[in-house]
């Protein structure tokens, strides 16, 4: 026989039966039991000692498990599509490089167009300074 509050196992002749008046009877292991169920009116699966509450907590923490579980496949998918698209990059920055001698080529010489550019410009500018400087040394 079991008790009716803490689910332990009742030895024969050491119970305590209460019956109600709509005929159903509650056996307890102890009076501790009985007080916490009858004057108390506590509910067994909420005291941590009963057998209800471990029962119900193996539950709960079976479906915590589950759901941590369920998250992390997601979090490998991600990874492992992350890790994909990295190395298709990859690929396609390898397929680039021989495209990259030519770019080098036209960067080159557009650099020397700019440093051509820039010596006309210099030019140009002492050639009016040095204008201007004769036209105000013939004025004077």
């Amino acid at each position: 026989m079991e008790c009716s509050f803490c689910g332990k196992e009742i030895e024969k002749g050491t119970e305590s039966i209460l019956v109600t008046n709509k005929g159903k009877a509650f056996y307890f292991c102890s009076s501790k039991c009985e007080k916490n169920l009858l004057t108390l009116r506590r509910k067994p699966r909420k005291i941590r000692w009963t057998a209800e509450y471990r029962a119900e907590k193996a539950i709960r923490l079976k479906a915590i498990a589950s759901k941590k579980e369920a998250a992390k496949p997601e979090k490998k998918e991600a990874k492992v599509a992350e890790k994909r698209s990295e190395k298709v990059e990859k690929k396609e920055a390898k397929e680039k490089k021989p495209a990259e001698p030519e770019k080098k080529a036209e960067v080159k010489e557009k650099k020397k167009e700019k440093k051509t550019e820039k010596k006309e410009k210099t030019k140009k500018a002492l050639k009016k300074t040095s204008e201007s400087k004769s036209t105000k040394e013939g004025k004077k």
